[in-house]
C-alpha cells in the first residue's frame, strides 16, 4: 500500500483545502513543522479516513461519543462547518488499481455523523463504501495499526518492565492466536447452551458448579492481573516524574549542593597538596638545581679538568719512559730517533696544558662528569614534572572555586529533594503492593489449576458415562476436548511463531543500537509474550539498567519486527520520531529504520529533531519534503513543498 494523495478540507488546523500529493520515488517523505502546527493532526487524518470510528486514536482519546470525536476537527475559519477528509492510495502489486476514501461531515447539527465514499479506479463503488471497515480490516486489521502509524512521544510509554497487554493483544492477532481465543469463547457459549437444556441432573449440576468455580477463580485471577497492570502504569509515571525532578534538581544545583562539604574537603586536600608540592620545589632549588644557571661554565670546567687529567696521565707515562730508557739506551747504538719520540712526547703535555688548573682527583672528576651527563638532566625534568603537576591541581582548584561561587537557590533546591523523596517513597509503596498482589496470585492461580482439573476430571468421568447417539452429550464431549485441543495448540502455536519474532527483534535492535555488545539476544516468554533481555554470556539484563532512549528503542525494535513478521507492505508514519533519543541512536535511525521500515515511511518532524545533519544522512533516500506554516492571524496552517533547511542548502 502507497499513499498517493491526502486532502483535508477545514480539518483541525488545517483551513480551506490543503493537499498533500506524494510522487516522490525515494521511500521517505519528510513533513516539517514546529510543536502546534497540524503534525498529530495529518496522523489522525490518515486514521480517521482509513478506520473511522475503528481508529485506535478515538479510541484512546477522551470523547465519548464517534460524534463528539468528528465535530473537534471541524475547522470553523469559513463559518461553512463542512469537513472532509480524502486518500487516494494504491496496492502493491496493483499499480493500476486505484482507492480513494472520503470521509466529509457537518459541525452544524447536534449529533455529527459522517458519509463516506469509495472510489475504485475513480469509480464510486457501492459494495466497497457499504463493507470498508471490512475490507480494511483484512488490508491491516486495525489492532495492527499502531505498527505502522504511531507517535514516538508515546513509544517511551511501552517501555515497561513486561510487555504492555495491549501489545500482547496485538502479538496474538499477528501470530493468528487471537482467533483460537475467540473459538475458544464460542465453543464455552455452546457447552453452556447444550447444558441448560439437559435435564437437570445431579451430575449436570456438579459439573456446572465446578464449571462456575473455574470460571470465578479465572476471573478473580484476572482482575488482580488487571489490578498488578495498574500498579505497573502508576510505577511507571512515578518513575517518569521522579526523572524529571532528578534532571530539574541536577539543573538547580541540587547535586552541588549535596557535594559541596565534600568539594570543600577536595579543595583543601588539593590546597595541601600545592603547598607540599611548592616545598619540595623549593628543597630542590636547595640542591643541584641551581647549578643549571652555570651548566656551561661547569662545562667548561670539566673540559679543562679532563685536559689536565690527561696532562697527568702522559707525565706519569713520560717518567716511567725516562727510566725504561735510560736502561734501553745501553743496549743500542743509535738512540737518535728514541730522543725524537721522548721529545715529541714532551711536547705534547706542554701543549694540552689547561689554562687554569684545578687539580680534581680521579673520583671528583668523576662526580662532575656524572653531575653534568646525568643528575642535572634529571632534575631538570623531575622539576619540569612537578611544575606540570603543580598546574594541574591548580585547575582543579580553579574549577571547584568556579562550582562552589555558583549562586543557588537552597530553598529551591530543597523543595525539589523533598518532592523527590516523596515520589521515591510512592514508588516504594507501589513495589510493596505489586509484591503483595504478585504473591496472593500465586495463591489465585493455584486455584485455576486446582478448580480446572477438578472439573476436567468429573467432565471426563461424567462424559464416560453418557450415551454416544445422545446430541447433547456428544456436544459437550467434543467441545470439552476441542477446548482442550485448542490449549495446547495456541501453547505450540505460540512456541513456534514467538522465536521468530524474537529474532526478528534481535537483529532489528542491533543495528539500531549503539551498544552492540550489551545485549546479544532477546527472547520472548511463549505463555506470557514477556520480553527477556539477554547478554552474551546468557544473563539476563534488566529492563531498568536501560536508559530511557534505550528503551525507546527496543520499542522501536519491537514495531520494526512485528511489522516485518506481518509479511505486510504497508506505509509507516511516525509523528516526533526521535523523542528521548542521543544523538547515536538518532542517527541510527535515520541512516538504517527509517530507509527501510517500508516502502513509503512518513516522517513528520521539529525543526530540532531532524536538523541539518540528521537530514544530510537522509537525503539520499527522500522523495518528498513538506513545511507546515501556520499564520498567526488565520490561526490556520497550510503547507507547501520544501523543509526547514532549503534556505541553507
Amino acid at each position: 500500500m502507497i499513499i498517493r494523495k491526502l486532502e483535508l478540507h477545514n480539518f483541525g488546523i488545517y483551513a480551506d483545502t490543503n493537499i498533500f500529493k506524494f510522487d516522490g520515488s525515494a521511500p521517505i517523505v519528510l513533513i516539517g513543522g514546529m510543536n502546534g502546527r497540524g503534525k498529530t493532526t495529518f496522523l489522525e487524518a490518515v486514521l480517521l479516513v482509513l478506520y473511522g470510528s475503528n481508529s485506535f486514536a478515538y479510541s484512546e482519546s477522551y470523547y465519548t461519543s464517534y460524534g463528539q470525536y468528528l465535530k473537534s476537527f471541524v475547522n470553523t475559519a469559513d463559518n461553512t462547518l463542512f469537513t472532509y477528509v480524502e486518500i487516494d492510495f494504491v496496492l502493491e502489486g496493483n499499480s493500476e488499481e486505484t482507492y480513494r476514501v472520503k470521509r466529509e461531515w457537518h459541525g452544524d447539527k447536534k449529533r455529527v455523523t459522517e458519509k463516506i465514499k469509495v472510489f475504485k479506479n475513480n469509480v464510486f463503488n457501492q459494495f466497497l463504501t457499504d463493507n470498508w471497515a471490512m475490507f480494511m480490516e483484512n488490508i491491516l486489521p486495525s489492532a495492527l495499526s499502531s505498527f505502522f502509524f504511531f507517535d514516538g512521544e508515546k513509544i517511551a510509554e511501552l517501555a515497561v518492565e513486561k510487555t504492555s497487554k495491549q501489545m500482547k493483544e496485538s502479538i496474538k492477532l499477528l501470530l493468528g492466536i487471537s482467533v483460537l481465543d475467540l473459538l475458544k469463547s464460542d465453543l464455552k457459549r455452546i457447552v453452556g447452551r447444550t447444558a441448560k437444556n439437559q435435564i437437570n441432573s445431579s451430575e449436570t449440576e456438579e459439573i456446572e458448579k465446578l464449571r462456575m468455580e473455574k470460571d470465578e477463580a479465572i476471573q478473580r485471577l484476572e482482575d488482580l492481573d488487571i489490578e498488578i497492570d495498574e500498579l505497573v502504569d502508576r510505577k511507571i509515571g512515578a518513575e517518569q516524574k521522579l526523572e524529571k525532578k532528578e534532571q530539574e534538581y541536577i539543573a538547580k544545583g541540587g547535586d552541588i549542593v549535596t557535594q559541596r562539604q565534600a568539594l570543600f574537603q577536595k579543595k583543601a586536600v588539593l590546597a595541601e597538596k600545592i603547598h607540599a608540592g611548592k616545598e619540595r620545589l623549593v628543597q630542590d632549588a636547595a640542591s643541584d638545581l641551581p647549578l643549571i644557571l652555570v651548566k656551561d661554565l661547569l662545562e667548561s670546567v670539566r673540559q679543562n679538568a679532563e685536559i689536565e687529567h690527561e696532562e697527568k696521565m702522559l707525565k706519569i707515562a713520560l717518567d716511567k719512559m725516562k727510566g725504561l730508557y735510560a736502561d734501553f739506551e745501553k743496549s743500542i747504538e743509535d738512540t737518535s730517533t728514541v730522543k725524537q719520540f721522548m721529545n715529541f712526547v714532551g711536547n705534547q703535555t706542554v701543549e694540552k696544558s689547561p689554562v687554569v688548573s684545578f687539580g680534581f682527583s680521579d673520583s671528583e672528576l668523576l662526580k662532575l662528569q656524572d653531575l653534568l651527563d646525568t643528575k642535572l638532566n634529571q632534575t631538570q625534568g623531575d622539576i619540569i614534572n612537578k611544575q606540570i603537576e603543580l598546574r594541574k591541581v591548580e585547575k582543579e582548584i580553579e574549577q571547584l572555586d568556579n562550582y562552589l561561587a555558583i549562586d543557588i537557590d537552597e530553598k529551591v533546591i530543597a523543595r525539589i529533594y523533598k518532592r523527590i523523596k516523596e515520589i521515591e517513597q510512592e514508588i516504594i509503596e507501589i513495589d510493596v503492593q505489586i509484591a503483595h498482589k504478585t504473591s496472593i496470585r500465586q495463591t489465585y492461580n493455584g486455584e485455576v489449576i486446582s478448580s480446572t482439573s477438578n472439573f476436567n476430571k468429573r467432565v471426563e468421568h461424567f462424559l464416560k458415562k453418557v450415551e454416544i447417539n445422545d446430541d447433547s452429550d456428544r456436544i459437550i464431549q467434543y467441545s470439552h476436548m476441542a477446548e482442550t485441543i485448542l490449549e495446547e495448540y495456541k501453547l505450540e502455536l505460540q512456541k513456534a511463531k514467538i522465536d521468530v519474532v524474537a529474532k526478528t527483534m534481535t537483529d532489528c535492535y542491533k543495528r539500531l543500537a549503539s551498544k552492540k555488545n550489551l545485549i546479544d539476544k532477546i527472547s520472548m516468554d511463549p505463555v506470557t509474550l514477556d520480553l527477556r533481555y539477554l547478554n552474551s554470556d546468557g544473563i539476563e539484563v534488566e529492563k531498568s539498567s536501560l536508559s530511557a532512549g534505550e528503551k525507546q528503542l527496543m520499542v522501536i525494535a519491537l514495531l520494526w519486527a512485528l511489522a516485518l513478521c506481518s509479511k505486510k507492505k504497508l506505509p509507516v508514519i511516525i509523528d516526533t520520531p526521535l523523542s528521548r533519543l542521543d544523538s547515536a541512536h538518532r542517527a541510527a535511525l535515520c541512516k538504517i529504520y527509517f530507509p527501510n521500515a517500508s516502502e513509503q515511511t512518513i516522517i513528520l518532524s521539529t525543526d530540532s529533531e531532524i536538523d541539518e545533519l540528521h537530514y544530510s544522512i537522509m537525503k539520499d533516500n527522500i522523495g518528498d519534503e513538506f513545511i507546515l506554516e501556520y499564520d498567526e492571524d488565520t490561526k490556520a496552517t497550510t503547507i507547501r513543498k520544501g523543509y526547514f533547511l532549503e534556505d541553507t542548502r
